[in-house]
């Protein structure tokens, strides 16, 4: 597993690790390379929009004495996810030009999984050997390569 990238990615939070497999070691070690927190990922929506109804008037067929349309959402919940993803994409990418791995091991939550692959360019989705649908964000370096031991 010489030069050897390992990304642990959810919606939030990707950290990107190299293998250090140096002969001062008796097992292959964990360096970390990258570490990025999106923090509109965080946000909540509230953060970002107002809760005020919209400008328009509503049509109804009775004068209801000004009532003011509802405002639609128009999926913002799902285009922040979009954004997101291709925010994670951005950057996992730029890890990968920067360190120039041979191999490189992901996992990333299963809701984001799929689309971050399609955001990812072919040649960094090309080194990908393995791929895991699994949030291990939060598990501890020294236990994350156990995961990707078939």
């Amino acid at each position: 597993m010489k030069n050897t990238l390992v990304v642990v990615v959810d919606l939030g939070c990707l950290k990107a690790f190299k293998i250090d497999n140096s002969r001062d070691h008796s097992t292959p070690r964990l360096e970390l390379v990258e570490e990025f927190n999106n923090a509109d990922a965080h946000e909540r929506l509230v953060e970002k929009v107002t809760d005020l109804s919209g400008r328009f008037r509503r049509a109804t067929r009775a004068a209801t004495g000004g009532a003011m349309s509802d405002g639609e959402r128009h999926n913002i919940q799902l285009e922040q996810r979009k954004r997101c993803v291709r925010a994670l994409a951005a950057r996992f990418t730029a890890v990968f030009d920067s360190t120039q791995p041979e191999h490189c091991f992901l996992a990333a939550s299963r809701e984001i999984n799929n689309p971050l692959l399609a955001e990812l360019e072919p040649r960094v989705r090309t080194k990908i050997e393995r791929n895991l649908p699994v949030d291990l964000t939060k598990v501890d370096k020294s236990r994350l390569l156990g995961h990707f031991r078939s």
